[in-house]
């Protein structure tokens, strides 16, 4: 009997009423079994939201969610009404752009293999997918050219991110042939948005030992330097009149939303919380900015108007369908 009893205890730890110890070892003296106890479930943790864009007609906007545990694309009513998902494929489906008459979506993926990541595209009801690059190591954050002819990315030579290969931009046509590398792989080259006449790509770069702004022709050729600074700028992206450049930066010992002209001056800061504001998209009318913030735990989307007033919370509760 003591040797049962102490066993009982020892299975059920944490159980200190002397009451409850000698009605557990009653019921083990008559053959009755220790009784079940209920087992509290484990916590969901809260969805990540991330990568917002819009799109072109302003009346949608798509993002990656983990609302479904594994990270996948959804699409949501700019209102943030009617979320949907769109990918069902395990790995990361991350970074989904619009085309300009809202009828495909282009994204990142590592679906075909689950270790190389490459550039799909997909009916914007998440149908028919069509991969377009076969890239050994990470291929992503794609975005069309204003006329869509051409697709913006970046791609590092190995998923494994513990060596020293670098990110590079590259450009395609749009169904993914003629694929060109227009920057060298001597820095990181991340996170390319065209300018509205399709002549120039804006990304940021840590050829500087930070990361700053900068501007390329479409070939690789006149790079420019949009400000230098002593602080990281990341995630930028021109106004629809590319008068604006939207970005995120730690200028200010926090990561938040910024806007300044496009030659760097008049820099205006957005938003200032104690939380990671990050990836700021300028909706089609240039009147609004969508980008997601970890101020609510895990990444959640706001709008709020491109001078920083009227900032709301978007509603993702995407839920498979």
């Amino acid at each position: 009997m003591t040797r049962s009893c102490t066993t009982a205890r020892d299975a059920l730890a944490g159980m200190k009423s002397n009451v409850t110890s000698v009605y557990l070892c009653a019921m083990i003296g008559m053959g009755l079994g220790v009784p079940a106890l209920p087992v509290q479930a484990e916590k969901k943790p809260a969805p990540d939201h991330m990568f917002p864009q819009w799109s072109h007609d302003g009346g949608r906007i798509v993002f990656t969610s983990t609302a479904d545990d594994d990270p996948e694309i959804y699409v949501v009513n700019a209102d943030g009404s009617s979320p949907q998902r769109l990918t069902f494929s395990p790995g990361r489906d991350a970074h989904p752009y619009f085309s300009r008459d809202g009828s495909r979506i282009v994204f990142q993926s590592p679906r075909a293999n689950g270790e190389d990541t490459n550039i799909y595209v997909m009916n914007s009801d998440g149908s028919e997918v069509v991969q377009l690059t076969h890239l050994e190591g990470f291929a992503g954050v794609p975005v069309y050219s204003p006329d869509e002819t051409l697709m913006a990315f970046q791609w590092r030579e190995t998923s494994n991110f513990d060596d020293d290969a670098k990110w590079r931009l590259c450009t395609m046509n749009a169904d993914g042939r003629n694929l060109r590398t227009i920057t060298s792989g001597e820095a990181n080259d991340q996170v390319p948005n065209w300018s509205r006449d399709g002549k120039r790509l804006i990304f940021f770069s840590d050829r500087t030992g930070r990361n700053q702004i900068y501007t390329i022709k479409t070939d690789g050729s006149d790079v420019r330097l949009i400000a230098a600074t002593e602080s990281n700028d990341n995630s930028a992206s021109w106004s629809p009149d590319s008068t604006k450049i939207a970005f995120t930066s730690d200028r200010a010992g926090n990561s938040d939303i910024y806007v300044m002209d496009a030659d760097g001056g008049n820099v205006r800061r957005l938003t200032d919380t104690p939380a990671t504001e990050r990836a700021a998209v300028w909706s089609p009318d240039g009147k609004r900015l969508v980008f997601s913030s970890d101020g609510d735990g895990p990444g959640t989307i706001y709008t709020m108007d491109a001078d920083g007033a009227n900032l709301r919370k978007l509603g993702t509760t995407a839920k498979s369908p």
